[in-house]
This record gives structure tokens, sequence and C-alpha cells, in this order.
């Protein structure tokens, strides 16, 4: 399992590892600091001339059976790689939550988990139960970027510092700009544009919207309220742009889900009251979504070019 975890994450990207003993936000991210340890560049999942499946979905599971139809549903797919988007284990994102309710049916996927943390993870002081448990799959980094069939995928964490001081942010600025030609895809676990009953909007991730979008990103992917939804092309402030991001909400892993609005600026889908999955198949010259229920059925899908 070693050798196949480590063989999976061979990928990480320049990112910023946990401060030793420390959870302090600002003592990690704003304060002067040694530069992070570098890593060799990943080895991508694919190549970037053939087309790769990946799966996000987050807010997972508060008992083991909360998370055991989406677990059996990625499974079928039988992706190249899975995006956890934040909130796995719940209430805490304990050691003890991650051991009783995530890990019966979703630690066959470790080799191939991409995730990024939520804020339930943090109830736990400085994430541990996180850190600890995907301790391969992000080495310690509260962000990191990998390739995956040509594109490039960043994993956020804006339950620190993400703003437009922030390191977190001048680290996403530079890895853009050295991959001018990638299309990318961020992925953190609260979403920017959401209308749900559950939570609000996260205006903190403005200022990685707009670098994302100098920078020709495509898609943000977020989970936190538990429902599925995708906006149309919009810019940092909600204004429909054919140059913007696309927004998907993809809270739907198995936790309780929450009522969507029925209106909603520049929405073009929404799914509430029913577990599902994401399912992304990026190629060289676009990508194809799916939104896919528990029981088989497809509830959204759609294509796009580059």
């Amino acid at each position: 399992m070693v050798a196949a975890l480590a063989a999976a994450l061979t990928g990480v990207s320049l990112g910023v590892a946990l401060g030793a003993g420390t959870s302090d936000e600002a003592t990690v991210l704003d304060a002067p600091a040694a530069e992070p340890r570098a890593t060799a560049e990943p080895s991508p999942v694919g190549t970037a001339s053939e087309p790769v499946t990946l799966v996000a979905v987050g807010d997972i599971a508060k008992v083991a059976t909360d998370g055991r139809a989406t677990s059996r549903l990625v499974a079928s797919i039988a992706p190249d790689a899975l995006l956890v988007l934040g909130d796995a284990a719940y209430d805490e994102g304990s050691a003890a939550d991650y051991a009783r309710a995530y890990d019966p049916w979703w630690g066959r996927f470790l080799p191939i988990t991409r995730p990024v943390p939520g804020n339930h993870d943090y109830r736990t002081p400085g994430a541990a139960g996180y850190f600890g448990y995907f301790a391969d799959q992000v080495q310690g980094r509260r962000y990191y970027a990998w390739d995956a069939g040509g594109w490039r995928l960043y994993a956020l964490d804006c339950e620190i510092a993400c703003g437009a001081r922030s390191r977190q942010l001048a680290w996403l600025r530079a890895d853009l700009a050295a991959h001018p030609r990638t299309p990318a895809i961020a992925y953190v676990h609260e979403p920017l544009f959401t209308c749900s009953t559950g939570h609000a909007p996260d205006s903190r991730l403005q200022a990685a919207w707009r670098v994302l979008q100098r920078y020709g990103g495509r898609l943000m992917l977020s989970g936190h309220n538990h429902a599925y939804e995708r906006f149309a092309r919009q810019d940092a402030a909600g204004r429909s742009d054919a140059d913007g991001l696309r927004q998907l909400v993809v809270g739907t892993g198995g936790a309780e889900t929450y009522r969507l609005r029925r209106t909603c600026a520049h929405r073009r889908a929404g799914v509430d009251g029913r577990d599902g999955v994401l399912v992304l198949r990026l190629r060289p010259d676009g990508w194809s979504w799916r939104f896919v229920g528990t029981g088989g059925r497809v509830l959204d899908r759609g294509s796009a070019t580059l």
C-alpha cells in the first residue's frame, strides 16, 4: 500500500507545507519564512494527448453508511483520479472521524485521491485529522498543483489565507504564469457562487478567481453546500463573462442534503435532495461533465471546447 500511495502521489508541485507544531495561519502564510521545499514535477495522470476521467465530490460521511452509495458509484466509474472537495469526515474531521466514517468505504481510493480540506476539518486544531489521514496524498501541504491529461489542477485551501496578499495566491499566480498554455481547474471547499439554504457564497475566493481568469482558468469546483449546482461563465463579481470561469458545487457525497433556492443568477442546473458525483472527462481540446446520482441516473451533462 505504501508503494502504491507513493506512486499515486508523485505529484505534488510547489505548495506550502504545514509549519511544525503550529496551526497559526499568520505564522504559516504571512510572516517571513524559509521557502517551502520543492518536490520533483509530478508524474501526470495520463498524458497531454490522452483523455482522462476524474470524479469530484465533497461532504461525505458522518457515519460510514452516509458515503456507502456514493463510494460504490465511484468504484463503478473507475476514475483516473478522485478529487475530494473537503469535509470528508464529520463532525470534527478528527482521526477518529476519518477512521469511523470515511475509511470503511472510501479508503480503497486513497491511491488516486487528491483532496482539499473543509471547514469541518479545521474544527480539529490544524486540521490534524485531515493531514494525518491524507499524509501520503498531500505531504503536509496546504495547497498544491498537479497535471491530468494536459490540464493543470490546483488544490486550494481557503480555510486559511487565500486573499490578494496571501502567500497562497502568490504561489497560484506564479504557477499559472509558468504554465501559460495549459487549461486550469481549481478546486476548494467553499464556493464563490451558490444559492443554497445551507451556506452563503464565500467572497474570500474572489482574488483567486480573478487570477485564474487572467491566466485562462476554466472551472472552479467546490463542496460545502450539500447539493449540486452548475453556473455559466462569470467574472469574480458575478457578471456574465465569456472569458470567466464556471462554478460547479458538488457537496453531494453522502452528508445530509440542503435545499436550493429556486432562482439564482447565472445558475444553469441545480439538483438538491440527491447524492451523487461529478464525472469530468478532460481532453486536449475540451472537456465534458456528468452529474450522476447514486442510482446511476445522469442528472446533468454537457461539454465544452477550449
